[in-house]
């Protein structure tokens, strides 16, 4: 067995187990994304429930819905949704097929999987003119796999009271006609507040008062010009709660023009709310795939957690802020310019005199970071030379976006280095210890992350994120952002002393995964002590912790048994203070 650090750390591919499990619903297994036009474009994975219904026609097929994912055998789509609208018949099961894990309608991707219809189970009180329980179900000929990029989702925990979200943001996703009226064949993503039955009505009696039934539907929108369209329907509305998603809405119908019979983007979106349809699907499936929450389970500013939450090992005040507001998913937010303790470490070639970036460092305070001490060992042809802070895509000088018609730019720093602290029981056992800090030449202002305090534990609660550049053979080399997933430390233990390499169990070491595929067939790795973050939610702010930085794992990406191993930063806190104070 080869092992990999420092310039390469091992990535896995993340398989969910059987969802017979409780709590393995509504969990993303990849954080990939980037902003386009009234929304997002949403990047492989990273709405894994969502999947897409074809008809078949005589000579092809056409992309008609989208559909969730609930079960190995079942998805939930509207009931219009299985009606030949041309010739206003119930559509045949053996016309109908399902496609997941895909992005793009027209590309070959090799995680999509297409299932065969068995049978459609419509809502017995659907209604053709209203839209009354605009609900269907699809039980699949064959069973889906669950892999990184399907998944299913949770259904509704608790009280389904439809005043207890409004104002709530959700998102959606889908293949929906752009404004004009365009098939996009990129899957795209939007949020969307819910709003509540008053505002709806108020916004048009006539119309909505024809389509919103008592307790089973709600309706969303900003009015803006962000809504669903047309080919979004039966596609599911998430909100997060706590760790996990969940199906709140399915996408039933929206106001046209009678004229052009576009969708009117400053209307509202009607949604058949699934939580009220919870015991009607039971009573056709089995559903292991929910998660059990206490009252209020939707994140708020308001449930946020205490400041004292927010203690942080060097007592920085401006350390680890997050720009956006509470409880915003980790992957809905921008990379560029989010992250400004990300810094690259540089090592000067004596021979060409040149600067190779060669390993990630983590800014803890205004003149240190935190690194792999591996990262800093003596090399043969070159030394470490400097840090640069903030950078976005490391094959370019300047980084300027052109982004929802705003100017955006990268503000990277170089800095030189000054020293180096190495943990004094570094590699003793082998590979343990796997941490050093280094001084920089001068203070910089970028922010810094903040750190936990002693004794404190990676939580297995909160989403989890590594982010950093991977070591690819591609011209293009910008910031990845991947989740990442504790693994059981003792199964990793063993795994590891089969091939004879003795894991700290004193709490020096971590293990964890997440996915290493950069597209459907290229497997990389991080550049070695690529940090892995949290976010702690204050009264007014969240704000990022640092839980680990990557030390090594197994050479071969693919190798799907060999959890990556982590440095514990929280262990080293003592050393950690004591060396910042005594250097400052």
């Amino acid at each position: 067995m080869k092992l990999v650090t420092f310039t390469i750390v091992l990535v896995l591919s993340i398989v969910s187990p059987s969802n017979g499990a409780t709590g393995s619903c509504g969990q993303k297994k990849a954080i990939a994304q980037e902003f386009v036009a009234h929304g997002y474009r949403a990047l492989a994975g990273s709405w894994p429930w969502h999947g897409a219904m074809f008809v078949r026609m005589q000579r092809a097929s056409s992309y008609e819905c989208g559909v969730t994912v609930l079960t190995e055998q079942f998805v939930i789509t509207a009931a219009h949704c299985t009606f030949d609208q041309s010739e206003r018949q119930r559509l045949p099961a053996s016309r109908v097929f399902i496609k997941l894990g895909v992005t793009n309608l027209d590309a070959t991707e090799k995680h999509a999987q297409q299932h065969n219809v068995d049978r459609i189970i419509r809502h017995e009180g659907y209604d053709e003119i209203t839209f009354e329980d605009d609900v269907a179900l699809m039980k699949l000929y064959t069973e889906i796999t669950y892999s990184t990029h399907v998944q299913p989702i949770c259904l509704w925990p608790g009280d389904r009271s439809l005043n207890k979200i409004v104002n709530q943001i959700g998102y959606i996703a889908g293949w929906g006609y752009d404004e004009n009226y365009g098939l996009p064949k990129d899957l795209n993503e939007a949020t969307m507040p819910i709003v509540s039955r008053k505002d709806c009505l108020d916004s048009d009696s006539d119309h909505y008062s024809k389509l919103l039934h008592a307790g089973k539907t709600f309706c969303a929108g900003y009015g803006n010009g962000t809504l669903a369209g047309p080919g979004d329907s039966g596609g599911g509305l998430f909100l997060r709660v706590g760790t996990h998603w969940v199906l709140r809405g399915i996408v039933s119908n929206g106001k046209t023009d009678p004229n052009t019979l576009k969708i009117i983007s400053s209307s509202y979106l009607v949604l058949m709310d699934a939580a009220y349809y919870i015991d009607w699907i039971q009573s056709h499936v089995t559903i292991a795939t929910t998660i059990d929450i206490d009252a209020e389970p939707v994140e708020t500013p308001a449930a946020s957690s205490s400041s004292g939450d927010q203690a942080n090992l060097l007592g920085i005040s401006q350390c680890g802020k997050d720009k956006y507001p509470l409880g915003t998913p980790e992957e809905l937010k921008r990379s560029l310019n989010q992250y400004p303790w990300l810094a690259v470490i540089e090592f000067v070639n004596y021979n060409t005199r040149s600067l190779e970036d060669v390993c990630h460092g983590v800014l803890i305070h205004p003149s240190f970071l935190i690194t792999a001490a591996h990262c800093v060992q003596p090399r043969r042809l070159s030394s470490i030379q400097s840090v640069r802070l903030n950078d976005y895509r490391l094959d370019t000088v300047n980084d300027i976006f052109e982004i929802d018609g705003k100017t955006l730019k990268t503000t990277a720093e170089r800095v030189p280095v000054k020293g180096v602290s190495v943990h004094p029981d570094y590699n003793n056992p082998k590979f343990a210890n796997n941490i050093a800090l280094i001084k920089m030449g001068r203070a910089t202002s970028m922010i810094p992350i903040c750190l936990p305090t002693k004794g404190t534990a990676v939580p297995s609660n909160k989403l989890l994120s590594i982010i950093g550049w991977k070591k690819h053979a591609r011209p293009e080399k910008h910031l990845i952002r991947n989740v990442v997933q504790k693994a059981n430390f003792d199964t990793c233990e063993r795994k590891y002393a089969e091939a004879s390499i003795r894991l700290d169990s004193s709490g020096g070491q971590i293990c964890s995964t997440y996915n290493h595929f950069d597209d459907d067939v290229n497997c990389s790795h991080y550049m070695g002590a690529a940090p892995f973050q949290y976010v702690r939610n204050g009264p007014l702010e969240g704000r990022y912790f640092l839980a680990a930085v990557s030390s090594f794992g197994h050479s071969d990406c693919r190798r799907e048994e060999y959890s990556d191993v982590f440095t514990n930063v929280a262990h080293y806190s003592d050393w950690i203070r004591d060396k910042v104070k005594q250097n400052e």
